[in-house]
């Protein structure tokens, strides 16, 4: 019986995730083309005036079903162009804004608290990972391991700061095999909710 009862608990929770990710995914392929434009105006300034990159025009380009194949182009003084899908790399937002916003037990000052980090580390890679695949693009694309093994770290990554970020504690406890006094004073089986 418990077992059936675990089942139904992830089949509910599987039913949320995607009652949440849907949406917020079509919403956010919406919007890509405006992200994308700040995230090409914020990272065009460092890699211009920060990394010397003779950067002369930048351009998003809204392409394929929801913007899903939008690129970024970075045209250098050269005549040349650096270009990059960015939807793919930045589709991991809704997955993690749904896990939050599916996984039960969790008080609103905590959801909140991690929608705020998650959200904010997420974008923050987003623009990190474009400033170091622009500048070094020609590098990388002869060692193309290293940025399919980035693309998939930031695939995963919603996941990692959803454990992280919303079950931090009954983590600990898990591994350390600890049930009792947390730092505060407040038990761990006391019956409060984190």
């Amino acid at each position: 019986m418990k077992a059936r009862g675990k089942t139904v608990g992830i089949s509910m929770f599987a039913a949320r995730f995607l009652l949440f990710l849907v949406p917020l995914l079509a919403v956010w392929w919406l919007v890509l083309p405006w992200y994308g434009w700040g995230l090409m105006q914020t990272s065009g300034i460092v890699l211009r005036n920060g990394l010397g990159m003779p950067i002369l025009s930048g351009a998003v380009q809204a392409e394929g079903v929801l913007n899903t194949e939008s690129r970024m182009t970075f045209t250098l003084t050269d005549g040349r162009n650096r270009t990059m899908k960015i939807a793919l790399l930045v589709t991991n937002v809704p997955p993690f804004l749904a896990l939050v916003l599916a996984s039960t037990g969790l008080s609103w000052r905590r959801r909140l608290r991690a929608l705020a980090i998650g959200t904010l580390i997420l974008l923050a890679g987003h623009w990190a990972f474009i400033v170091v695949a622009m500048r070094w693009q020609d590098a990388l694309m002869r060692a193309s391991e290293i940025p399919t093994a980035m693309i998939q770290f930031f695939l995963t990554l919603p996941f990692l700061l959803w454990i992280a970020l919303a079950y931090w504690e009954k983590l600990v406890d898990l591994v350390t095999g600890e049930g009792g006094e947390r730092p505060g004073g407040a038990g761990a089986n006391s019956g409060t909710q984190p």
